[in-house]
């Protein structure tokens, strides 16, 4: 992934891998998985304010993630067509929850090239983790033309642990080091979803979700689409 101006310019490079599983035992619902990523970051930029340099500078790391979750699921009606996500029968159901994850991102040190301009980055560490409780439900009813409809929602409460403010330990060259703070994270936020997934044929589900987080300090809100195929 890159961005670039006719004088700045970025690179991401990224490399990922994860595991997934679930398994219920009757009613109750158990779900862990882990994802490992590594990044290379390269940059150029131009520097115009009472000097002129372009510094560049290249830099890495990897981040882990881990979750894990228990439910509870309360049955309110027999499956009917397999129009869920999973490609299982869409049975309508409420589902108390907890679940708590884990993200950990190390990221390198970097020393940009150039003049005076030239920013040197601390390596360093965030560890944070979060635990959320809430329920989740699902319905399912036919659209007509036989094509069943999955509607799915999720409402919950997350309380975060841990590096909540994302920050970077700068200097220029061998100047005075000094702290540049990104948008930090709420500690308590209400975490919110919804979708709908139609079974479009018996192997693929074409679906449209929100998810929002929001919080006292700062709101993350999504609209995706998704089509899924199964084989």
């Amino acid at each position: 992934m890159g961005a670039a101006s006719p004088s700045e310019s970025a690179t991401l490079k990224s490399g990922f891998g994860g595991v997934y599983g679930g398994t219920a035992f009757g009613p109750i619902e158990v779900r862990l998985g882990a994802l490992y990523a590594d990044t290379d970051t390269r940059t150029r930029r131009s520097v115009l304010y009472g000097l002129a340099d372009s510094p560049t500078g290249h830099g890495g790391g990897h981040t882990v993630q881990g979750f894990g979750e228990i439910g509870y699921r309360f049955t309110l009606s027999a499956p009917s067509a397999p129009a869920s996500r999973d490609g299982r029968a869409a049975a309508s159901y409420i589902e108390p929850f907890v679940g708590v994850a884990y993200v950990g991102i190390r990221r390198d040190g970097f020393a940009e090239t150039g003049g005076a301009a030239a920013l040197v980055s601390y390596g360093r560490g965030y560890d944070l983790g979060a635990a959320t409780v809430g329920v989740r439900g699902q319905t399912g009813f036919d659209l007509g033309f036989g094509v069943p409809v999955t509607a799915h929602g999720l409402l919950g409460y997350r309380r975060a642990f841990g590096d909540v403010v994302p920050a970077a330990l700068l200097s220029f060259g061998t100047g005075p080091a000094f702290l540049s703070a990104g948008v930090p994270i709420d500690r308590d936020a209400l975490v919110a979803g919804a979708g709908l997934d139609l079974a479009v044929a018996p192997n693929a589900t074409l679906g449209v979700a929100y998810t929002g987080q929001v919080g006292a300090r700062a709101q993350d809100q999504a609209v995706k689409g998704n089509l899924t195929l199964r084989f």
